[in-house]
C-alpha cells in the first residue's frame, strides 16, 4: 500500500517541479527561441491558465471514468505537453507544449487524492493524502534547486527531459501497482460551477486569487529579482531556491497548527498582509546573498500561509458542496499564477526587478481589500436575543 501511495507522489513531485521549474530557466529559454523576457513569461501563464480551465472541463467530460485510466491518461497527456516543450524549435510550440502540459495536469492531482482516499481505510485517509500531496512539497524543496541546477549545467531542454523522465516512472509505477477502481458519478459542467453563483463563494475565491497573485508576480521572475543578489551563477540561484522551498514546507507546517489553535479567520487576516509585505519587499531589498536567503525565506513561509485558511474558509461557506468548492480552489491557485505572470510582465517592463516589486504591492493592496471584503460578507450573524417572558421582569 505505501509503495502505491509513494507511486502517487511521484506522479505530483512531476507536477510540482513543472510547475516551479520555468520561472528559473526562461532567460536562456527567451534567447533560444528570440523572443524578450516578457514574452516567454507567457509560457508560464499559459501552463496555468490551462490547468484553471481544464480542469472544470475535464473532470466534468471524463470524471465518471476509472480513476486509474484517468491517472494513466493524464500523465501521458502532461509528459507529451513537456516533451513537445523541451523539443521545441520556436516560441509558438514551446507555448502549444505548455498548454498540453497544464491540461494533464489538471487531471492528476485531485485525481491521484481521491484514489489515495479509495485505497486506504477511512481512518488513514488523512495521512494517506497527506503522503500523496507531500510529493508537492518535495519538489518545492528537493526538485526545483535540482531543475534549476541541471537547467544552466546542461540546457533548460534538460531540465523538462527530467520532467518527462519522473512522468515515465511515475506512469509505470500506476499501471503496475494501482489496482482498478470505479468512477465517480457524472458531474456536469454546470453543477461543478454552481457554488459560484453564491455570494460567499465567489468573493473567497477572488481573494484567494489575488493573495497568491501577489506573490507570483515575483516569483515569475525570481531569475531577475534575485540576479544581483546570485551574480548570474547557478549554485546560488539553486541555493536561494532551495531556501525559498524550506521556508515552503514551515509556512505549512505553521499554518496548519495557526489554524487549528486560533482558526483560519484569524490565521489569513495575520497571513495575508504578511505576504503583501514579503513579496513587495523581496525584489526591493534582495542585493546580497546574503539578504536574497533571507527574503526567499521569509517569502516562502508567507506565501504557503494562505493556502489551508483559505480553503477551510471556502468549504464553511458551503460544506455540502465541499469536493466541487475544492476544485474551484485549485483553479483558483493556477488563475493566481497566471495573472501573477501578467503582473510581473508589467512590472518588469516598467522598472526592471524593483518594478516587479511594486506591482506586487499594486496587486496584494487589492487582495488585501477583496480580503476584508470576504471576511465582512462571511462574518457569521449574530443570534437575536431571546425575547423575555411578558410576565418576568424587565432587566
Amino acid at each position: 500500500m505505501r509503495l502505491r501511495l509513494l507511486v502517487l507522489a511521484l506522479g505530483n513531485f512531476a507536477m510540482g517541479v513543472d510547475t516551479f521549474i520555468i520561472a528559473p530557466i526562461l532567460d536562456p529559454m527567451a534567447d533560444d527561441f528570440g523572443v524578450s523576457r516578457t514574452t516567454a513569461g507567457w509560457l508560464i501563464t499559459a501552463f496555468a491558465l490551462a490547468y484553471a480551465i481544464g480542469g472544470p472541463l475535464l473532470a466534468a467530460a471524463t470524471g465518471h471514468r476509472p480513476p486509474r485510466q484517468l491517472l494513466l491518461g493524464a500523465l501521458g497527456v502532461f509528459a507529451v505537453g513537456n516533451a513537445l516543450t523541451a523539443v521545441a524549435g520556436d516560441y509558438s510550440w514551446a507555448m502549444v507544449g505548455r498548454v498540453v502540459a497544464g491540461a494533464g495536469a489538471s487531471m492528476y492531482t485531485a485525481n491521484s487524492l481521491a484514489v489515495a482516499r479509495a485505497m486506504v481505510p477511512p481512518e488513514r485517509a488523512g495521512r494517506a493524502a497527506a503522503l500523496v500531496v507531500g510529493g508537492l512539497t518535495a519538489a518545492i524543496v528537493l526538485g526545483l534547486p535540482l531543475g534549476a541546477w541541471l537547467g544552466d549545467q546542461a540546457g533548460w531542454r534538460a531540465a523538462l527531459w527530467l520532467v518527462v523522465g519522473l512522468t515515465a516512472v511515475a506512469t509505470a509505477g500506476i499501471a503496475a501497482t494501482v489496482p482498478q477502481l470505479k468512477g465517480q458519478a457524472a458531474t456536469t459542467l454546470r453543477a461543478r460551477l454552481a457554488p459560484l453563483g453564491q455570494p460567499r463563494v465567489l468573493v473567497t475565491l477572488i481573494a484567494t486569487w489575488l493573495c497568491l497573485s501577489t506573490s507570483w508576480t515575483v516569483y515569475n521572475y525570481i531569475d531577475e529579482v534575485m540576479d544581483e543578489a546570485t551574480g548570474g551563477d547557478a549554485g546560488r540561484t539553486s541555493l536561494i531556491l532551495l531556501c525559498f522551498g524550506i521556508g515552503a514546507v514551515s509556512g505549512n507546517l505553521l499554518t496548519g497548527r495557526l489554524t487549528d489553535r486560533i482558526g483560519p479567520v484569524r490565521t489569513i487576516t495575520v497571513a495575508a498582509p504578511l505576504l503583501v509585505t514579503a513579496a513587495t519587499l523581496t525584489p526591493l531589498l534582495s542585493k546580497s546573498l546574503a539578504a536574497g536567503i533571507a527574503m526567499a525565506v521569509a517569502w516562502g513561509v508567507c506565501h504557503w500561509m494562505i493556502n489551508v485558511p483559505q480553503q477551510m474558509r471556502l468549504v464553511a461557506t458551503a460544506p455540502q458542496s465541499a469536493p466541487l468548492l475544492l476544485g474551484l480552489h485549485q483553479s483558483t491557485i493556477y488563475i493566481g499564477i497566471s495573472t501573477g505572470g501578467v503582473a510581473g510582465a508589467a512590472g518588469y517592463s516598467a522598472d526592471g526587478a524593483s518594478g516587479v516589486g511594486y506591482a506586487a504591492l499594486t496587486v496584494g493592496v487589492v487582495a488585501l481589500g477583496m480580503l476584508a471584503l470576504s471576511l465582512r460578507i462571511n462574518r457569521p450573524a449574530t443570534a437575536p436575543a431571546t425575547a423575555a417572558p411578558a410576565t418576568a421582569p424587565a432587566r
